[in-house]
């Protein structure tokens, strides 16, 4: 007996904040992918590592054709190869099998299969494919237009109360995040080089059925602009760190056979076929960036807290499973108050990082650890701010007064480094750090 259970996939739809960021990181990630393919020479194996992710290995035999069998993280339609055709190696950041190369495709077909929209890119011009009356439903620059609506979304942020616990909550929660290794697939930050900041359409990758290069003069968008819905991630030295938390890849994440967490169809394998039935357990990772303003989650949506989600994580997630399930009570409550932080930013936010009256936190906030005085009278203090969290890391100004009322802060050349010898004649008075790039 067929039932919705075993005919069907389960979903709860990511976000689309931030999505020209991640369209624009997976294509570079894809060129650089593929710069490496080309550069094989027959009888050659490269490592396919790009931005400190790695998908695997990709040789060429010595009669030019492919072997695939260790490249990992793709979806099968990105890792085929016949004869000497080489694989496309196409990074696929939309939807959580990683079927969609771009918003565009996912546009394309969205309209056409949830609203009945077709549009005439795909079907034709004076064409009436689902014979419901009405021909060029959606041209190729409303197409476009949504696209752009997409890509200019603003980016999701952090929403930290200012409440000390709470802080200290969170700060802890953050480092057993990094310490327990949920960052080796929910990577913090990837960097988008080289102005790829400029989201354009259409996407160079898009497949047959979507607008191709050269089929239309490019449209043009920075990503980057502050005229566009804040806020905006902007560049640091030439970089735009995007703070995503996910790594492109597909992981699989079940267990045994009778894992509930199984999808009883594969989304890339084609339609119909016995491999369409044989299940699939591989899962885009789930990017964290505005996790928690969304009501349910895992890829199909039906755990009610992020707690539940975490426990369900196995396979090639398992011993970030078990890290997590063997720390204490504190500090599993502290990662889930870290995830909580992780949501849409109210509207006018105006930075990344807002308290719960949306007002602009500087965040981590920085501590001293120790202050020592030294046999010759100078001062040492050494202070923790950045865990390894945030690109680029964080960099504090350590400042210091005489007197507090009324205070006169003066800096203090302090170096890259967490500590600071003061010369005896000052140090006396009192310090503080400011976060240089919050």
């Amino acid at each position: 007996m067929a039932t919705l259970q075993t005919i069907g996939n389960s979903r709860a739809t990511p976000g689309l904040f931030g999505a020209g960021y991640l369209e624009m990181l997976a294509r570079q990630m894809t060129a650089e992918l593929q710069a490496r393919r080309d550069a094989l020479q027959p009888g050659q194996s490269t490592s396919l590592v790009t931005k400190g992710v790695s998908f695997g290995t990709l040789s060429r035999r010595a009669d030019g054709t492919w072997d695939v069998s260790q490249v990992e993280g793709l979806p099968a339609p990105s890792v085929v190869s016949t004869g000497a055709a080489p694989p496309s190696l196409i990074i696929r950041p939309w939807h959580q099998g990683a079927q969609v190369v771009s918003l565009r495709e996912f546009a394309n077909n969205a309209f056409n299969h949830h609203h009945g929209i077709q549009s005439t890119e795909r079907f034709g011009a004076g064409t009436d494919p689902d014979g419901d009356g009405f021909a060029d439903e959606l041209s190729r620059a409303e197409v476009t237009a949504v696209c752009l609506f997409q890509a200019a979304l603003p980016v999701p942020g952090r929403v930290i109360p200012n409440d000390p616990v709470i802080e200290a909550a969170v700060l802890n929660g953050e480092n057993r995040f990094m310490a327990i290794g949920c960052a080796a697939c929910h990577v913090p930050n990837l960097p988008l080089t080289e102005a790829g900041w400029v989201y354009t359409e259409p996407n160079p990758y898009n497949p047959p059925g979507n607008l191709q290069p050269g089929q239309a003069p490019e449209v043009k968008l920075d990503l980057t602009d502050p005229a566009l819905p804040g806020p905006r991630l902007g560049p640091v030295h030439g970089v735009v760190y995007v703070p995503a938390f996910t790594d492109f890849k597909l992981h699989d994440i079940c267990a045994h056979e009778e894992d509930p967490n199984i999808e009883p169809l594969d989304p890339n394998a084609p339609a119909g076929s016995a491999a369409f039935f044989a299940r699939n357990r591989k899962f885009l990772t789930r990017r964290l960036w505005g996790v928690a303003s969304k009501p349910n989650f895992f890829h199909h949506g039906l755990y009610t807290t992020l707690r539940e989600a975490i426990l369900a994580h196995d396979g090639e997630a398992r011993a970030a499973r078990d890290a997590f399930a063997a720390l204490s009570d504190y500090d599993r409550n502290c990662v889930i108050e870290f995830l909580k932080t992780l949501r849409v930013l109210p509207p006018g936010a105006t930075s990344l990082f807002v308290d719960e009256a949306g007002r602009p936190k500087p965040w981590p906030p920085a501590r001293f650890t120790a202050w020592t005085r030294l046999p010759a009278g100078a001062l040492r203090l050494s202070w923790a701010g950045d865990n390894g969290l945030y690109a680029p890391p964080r960099l504090f100004r350590l400042q210091q007064t005489e007197r507090l009322d009324p205070p006169a802060w003066v800096d203090i050349e302090a170096g890259p480094g967490a500590t600071v010898e003061i010369p005896t004649s000052e140090g006396t008075g009192f310090f503080r750090l400011l976060p240089v790039n919050p």
